[in-house]
């Protein structure tokens, strides 16, 4: 009798357990789902406003850092489109936890000087689906004068977390990475650069 009331005790508490783990994977699941909802309502916002202050002046800067813009007390350098995922972001000055929740960050490096180094969460209306990009895919960012550059994939690795010495390789003209669900890896695309139109050819 004893023996079936602590079986009984026991199936208890698996099934508590069990009930538990489902609600906390529920919980998981539904903040991930607001959060890239959030991500990408938020992005888009930010989007139209630097497309309305990106200008047209034919101003091509032959090296150096990127000039920005401010909306709403953010900076931006431009816009990063990859047509092979339907998406196009703002790219912010800096990287930082919370400018990620917001938007791609530039992590390091300038467009002008084929080192340019893009970040951002892997919310799937963010850099989520970067892993599904293919050799030849294009990458297109426009910085703040309009000036457009293109870039094709060659590459895409996953890279340790710890391994910012390869992450920051110079070999590449355009890195854009994100983190591996659970964040222990980066998944990291590799761009060769093909081409620029200048702003004043576009008008």
């Amino acid at each position: 009798m004893r023996k079936s009331k602590k079986i009984i005790s026991k199936g208890k508490i698996f099934v508590f357990l069990g009930i538990l783990c489902m609600a906390v994977s529920v919980f998981v699941l539904a903040r991930n789902i607001y959060e890239n909802l959030k991500a990408g309502k938020l992005s888009d916002e930010y989007l139209e406003s630097v497309n309305e202050q990106i200008s047209n002046t034919g101003i091509l800067p032959s090296s150096g850092d990127m000039e920005s813009i401010d909306v709403d007390g953010r900076s931006f350098i431009g816009t990063v489109t990859i047509p092979a995922l339907d998406i196009e972001l703002p790219i912010q000055s800096e990287w930082s936890s919370d400018n990620a929740k917001i938007s791609p960050c530039r992590y390091e490096g300038s467009v002008y000087d084929n080192d340019l180094i893009i970040a951002a969460h892997n919310y799937d209306r963010h850099f989520g689906r970067i892993k599904n990009l293919v050799s030849g895919d294009s990458v297109i960012i426009t910085d703040i004068y309009g000036n457009i550059f293109y870039f094709e994939v060659t590459n895409i690795e996953i890279l340790e977390a710890t391994d910012i010495e390869k992450m920051e390789d110079d070999e590449y003209d355009l890195t854009l990475f994100t983190c591996t669900i659970g964040g222990a890896k980066r998944v990291t695309v590799r761009c060769e650069f093909t081409g620029t139109i200048i702003s004043a050819d576009t008008l």
